[in-house]
Parts: C-alpha cells; sequence; structure tokens
C-alpha cells in the first residue's frame, strides 16, 4: 500500500519561482515567498512555502529546510492502489497556473449564477430511488469469477472499437474489445456489484441513465468503468462501452476514443469520496458536467474525446476543460470539514469538464457518511466564483507528452 508522506503529500514546482534559497544578490523574484528568504536549502534547490512552513525541493518530493532525508510525494491511494501515479496531472496542484485567457467568457457560458450542485446522496440502498452518485467497488480480480458481458450498441453507434475487456482464461488485455479479438469479453464484476442508479432488470426502462460501474481490482491495481450497465432477468450484463486503466501508469486513453466519460477521463480519480473529505484533505482533483450544448465541438488535453452538441465557438469551453475555485474566495472557516475539504480541493487541484449533463454537477459517491452541512454551504457557491486555468505553461515543458498525464 502506497502510505501518506509525514510531511507534505504534493506542492506544486514552481509555486515560488526558480530562484535558489539564499541567493539575495538581486533579491527574489518577485513570486518567490517571504517566508524562503534566507533559507539555506543545502542542495535541495527551490524553496516552497507550504501551509506558512518553507520547504526544500528534492528528488521525489520536498523537505523542511532543516531536514536532511526527502520526504516522496505520493498521490492519493484506494484499497492499496495509487489512483494514478502522484506526478498525473489530476494529482497535481495547479493553483499556482495562470487564468485562462477565455475564462469569462466560459463561465458566462455556463452561467454566472449557476450554483454548484453536489451530485450525490447518502442513501446507500440500491433499491431506494434517492440513491445518488456514482458509487465504487473494490474486487479481487485474482479470486472472481469474472461473467461474460454483451455489448448493446443500440445507442447510435459501436462502442466496441473503443472499447476494453479481458479475453479467455488467462483474462487477457482487449484492447479494442471488437467481436474478433474478444468474442466472450469477460469483467471483473462481482455478484454483489454497486451500480450508480441501482439495479433494474426491466427491459421497458433500459438504458434510462448511465448505470455507471466503477470496479477496482485491488489485486492488479487496475480500474475497470462501464457505463449504460444493466442486467436482464437473466443475470447477464449488458453494457454499451467499457473502459480500463493500469493506476500505475500515466498513459491516457488513444486520442480520439472515449471512456465511460465522454472526455475519455476515468471517472474514480476523480470523484468525491467520503473518506478523504471526512479526513480533511482531498489530494486530487475532481470531475463536473456542464450541458452538452455548452461545451466546445473540440477537446484538449488531457481529454481524449469530445460531444457534438455544442459549437466550435471559442464562448464555450472544450471538453477537458480545468476550471478552480478563484484563491479569493474565503472558505468559510466554520463551514463543515468536509466542505473545507470539497472546496480546498477546488482551489488546490481544480475540477475538469468530464462529461455532458447538467451544469455545474460535481459528482461523488453515496455514502450515509456525508454530513448534511455539505449541501447548503457547498452548493452555495456560484460559477462566478470559479475561473478557468490555462494549462499551457505545463504543456510547453520539456519531457511533456501529449499522449500522458504526467507533469514534467
Amino acid at each position: 500500500m502506497m502510505k501518506r508522506a509525514a510531511v507534505l503529500a504534493a506542492v506544486w514546482l514552481s509555486a515560488c519561482g526558480g530562484g535558489a534559497s539564499g541567493d539575495d544578490d538581486d533579491g527574489p523574484p518577485d513570486a518567490f515567498p517571504e517566508v524562503c528568504v534566507g533559507v539555506d536549502c543545502s542542495g535541495h534547490g527551490t524553496c516552497v512555502a507550504v501551509d506558512g512552513a518553507a520547504l526544500c525541493q528534492c528528488d521525489g518530493g520536498y523537505v523542511r529546510s532543516d531536514a536532511t532525508t526527502c520526504v516522496e510525494s505520493v498521490g492519493p491511494s484506494l484499497g492499496g492502489c495509487p489512483l494514478l501515479p502522484a506526478n498525473h496531472l489530476f494529482n497535481t496542484p495547479i493553483d499556482a497556473l495562470p487564468v485562462h485567457p477565455d475564462s469569462d467568457a466560459f463561465i458566462a457560458t455556463i452561467g454566472p449564477d449557476t450554483e454548484i450542485h453536489l451530485d450525490l446522496g447518502t442513501t446507500v440502498d440500491q433499491q431506494d430511488p434517492e440513491y445518488y452518485g456514482i458509487p465504487y467497488n473494490l474486487v479481487h480480480g485474482d479470486a472472481l469469477d469474472w461473467p461474460e458481458v454483451a455489448f448493446e450498441g443500440d445507442l447510435g453507434w459501436d462502442p466496441r472499437p473503443e472499447s476494453d475487456c479481458a479475453v479467455g482464461e488467462a483474462r487477457a488485455f482487449a484492447q479494442p474489445c471488437t467481436a474478433d479479438v474478444a468474442p466472450a469479453p469477460l469483467l471483473p464484476i462481482p455478484d454483489d456489484v454497486l451500480v450508480e442508479g441501482g439495479i433494474n432488470t426491466s427491459p421497458d426502462q433500459q438504458p434510462y441513465g448511465d448505470h455507471h460501474i466503477l470496479l477496482l481490482d485491488v489485486d492488479a491495481c487496475w480500474l475497470w468503468e462501464t457505463y449504460h450497465s444493466y442486467q436482464d432477468a437473466g443475470g447477464q450484463w449488458d453494457i454499451f462501452g467499457a473502459a480500463a486503466w493500469d493506476l500505475t501508469s500515466n498513459a491516457l486513453r488513444p486520442d480520439g476514443w472515449t471512456s465511460a466519460d465522454a472526455a475519455g477521463f476515468p471517472i474514480l480519480p476523480l470523484l468525491i469520496r467520503a473518506d478523504e473529505a471526512s479526513a480533511g484533505e482531498i489530494r486530487h482533483a475532481l470531475r463536473f458536467t456542464i450541458e452538452t450544448d455548452k461545451i466546445r465541438t473540440s477537446y484538449v488535453w488531457p481529454a481524449r474525446h469530445l460531444t457534438n452538441n455544442g459549437t466550435d465557438s471559442t464562448d464555450l469551453p472544450p471538453m477537458g476543460q480545468l476550471f478552480r475555485l478563484k484563491a479569493s474566495y474565503e472558505i468559510p472557516a466554520g463551514a463543515h470539514a468536509q466542505t473545507r475539504a470539497i472546496l480546498q480541493a477546488m482551489k488546490t487541484y481544480g475540477m475538469y469538464i468530464a462529461d455532458g449533463g447538467s451544469d455545474m454537477y460535481v459528482q461523488g459517491e453515496p455514502s450515509a457518511a456525508w454530513a448534511d452541512e455539505i449541501f447548503d454551504e457547498v452548493q452555495a457557491v456560484p460559477a462566478s466564483a470559479f475561473e478557468a486555468v490555462d494549462l499551457s505553461p505545463i504543456m510547453a515543458r520539456d519531457g511533456w507528452d501529449a499522449d500522458s498525464g504526467a507533469v514534467p
């Protein structure tokens, strides 16, 4: 299991400019925080201010200025598996990046008075009509009997050329999961699986929603996600599409491919989870939706896929656009710890347009651990409190790869 660093999990590398600590011949750069002035990093390089403390960069992480051992930076984990590498963009603080030049136009398109809606709930009974949110499943793939699934391409196009699955007794990874490659496609779906929106076997009500299934195979640290997932009366799973990720890798989906999300993103690493919020810190980005006709007919890194309901107007944000809560927004000190964690994550890591849907809907898991206060407190924040983020400084770095989520 990946363990959280004692001093610091992850810090934005350029938070205090490129100057070396202790070099005050010409004074520190404008972005260099006052707490770093005069700090000797003893060969570790740039001084970084985090929560008012002076830290020093070293290989793989940061140390306090008086420490001798580098503390390795690690990203979020679940079930003993990383939720993507620590240097993945989703796990990287983006609060020091510039504002996107079209930010005002994007917010105007979304609607500045539109308030956040937490797309999650406190009911955990799948049969309850108020079972809100996207649940996830931790499965042991080595011990599980992987069922054969059927692909139902009845929504206007064939999903299998952009889908993943497993094949045969060895459960070999198949990408794409076409009929000639995988005539009997397998997925690690357990008998007691949790499904977004619950399980409904009535044919006249299928498909009536995304019905995502999120499956984290903790034996292999692979993530499998499906959408439009329905079980027929005989127990057969009919799905529209499936996607898989090696969670130890920064590799993105093939360019142009969708996933269980229109943007080609994984859902689970961007999901608001109650355990993280209750602990007081969410160390990754979030996902949200806006109406599909407000999304430009293009996509930007790290997204891999688009929708065609909008136009090519630059007033519309493209699929995959990153937004963050403005630094000027004051998180109420008296707010619930879960509220503060959610809003701080929106400041530090931001949130990405991952799919079309209702405006400013931010997705989380259904959990009885959610505090009632978060719905009033988080949902009082309007879109005008956000700004679009410009990722071009990262994309301009040496070593940046459009097919990878890694931040050089």
